[in-house]
């Protein structure tokens, strides 16, 4: 069984290494957090990963038929799936990359999750070429879930820098830390995501 003091302690740690102010009593995390299943992780990944496409501008009906061909148009998101037929702001999208490096590093695609630095330049090298139709499966090949104790220690750190983030907003000092906040907060609703029952467009990030 999980220690959660011993987690919120590391964060915590972990958080004031990282220059973000020092932590105030955090809520523990729940103690039986599961994970979502595999395939609904990849899932989301690769509509993630066509959205992200369009909003960058990839044509947006080239993405809807390899989403078809994918089998993968009925799990999108409601948003996701106006953003794909032009209805939507595309920046809301952009920043999502972030969200999609989280599931792409618990999917083990992506080797360290490190908050102090952006995703790689190199990430759409590690999933599908869509310009080239490529498909879904050698991404889901490659795909493992990793451990629970990976995937909590980086929720429960993604939530310390979240709340030190809004701390600064609150004071009006600039926001702590490497990246722009927007980081931090998108990976952060991929791993609630990961670990809730909470539908994508509504995940909670109340710190």
């Amino acid at each position: 069984m999980m220690d959660t003091k011993v987690i919120l302690q590391k964060s915590q740690q972990a958080a004031r290494q990282a220059g973000f102010p020092d932590p105030a009593p955090l809520p523990l995390l729940e103690g039986d957090l599961q994970p979502r299943g595999l395939e609904d992780v990849i899932s989301r990944c690769l509509c993630l990963h066509a959205v992200a496409a369009v909003s960058f501008g990839f044509d947006r009906r080239r993405a809807l038929d390899w989403l078809e061909r994918e089998e993968l148009v009925s799990q999108l998101t409601p948003l996701e799936a106006a953003f794909i037929h032009g209805r939507g702001s595309a920046e809301r999208f952009q920043v999502q990359v972030e969200a999609l490096w989280a599931l792409a590093w618990a999917l083990a695609i992506v080797p360290r999750l490190d908050f102090g630095t952006v995703c790689s330049d190199d990430f759409v090298e590690m999933l599908p070429d869509l310009k080239a139709g490529a498909g879904g499966g050698s991404l889901r090949k490659q795909a493992r879930l990793r451990p629970l104790i990976e995937l909590v220690e980086a929720l429960d750190l993604a939530y310390c820098l979240h709340w030190g983030i809004r701390e600064a907003e609150l004071r009006r000092k600039r926001a702590p830390g490497r990246v722009a906040p927007y980081v931090v907060e998108e990976r952060r609703r991929a791993l609630e995501w990961l670990l809730s029952d909470q539908e994508w467009d509504e995940v909670q990030l109340d710190t």
